[in-house]
């Protein structure tokens, strides 16, 4: 069973890889400030898998990260299904 805390912990693992671009890392630098925001859970669950999809459809991104991009989007997924 996944949670926000353990989304945010994710995020910033694949923030601090050294193979994901400074560009991702910007981006989930964003995503990581948005989650402490007080907004409802579903729309937060909603706008972060819309930034995943996003992030996991540049061609520029390596492999590897877009496997961790789809898996943090699977821990969104499981989250907005409980």
């Amino acid at each position: 069973m996944a949670s926000f805390g353990k989304i945010e912990f994710a995020i910033k693992m694949l923030q601090e890889d050294q193979g994901t671009p400074r560009s991702v890392r910007e981006k989930l630098s964003r995503m990581i400030v948005y989650l402490k925001q007080p907004v409802d859970d579903s729309t937060k669950i909603s706008t972060l898998l819309s930034e995943f999809e996003e992030l996991s459809s540049d061609v520029n991104i390596p492999p590897f990260i877009r496997m961790q991009i789809y898996s943090i989007s699977g821990m969104l997924e499981a989250l907005r299904n409980e």
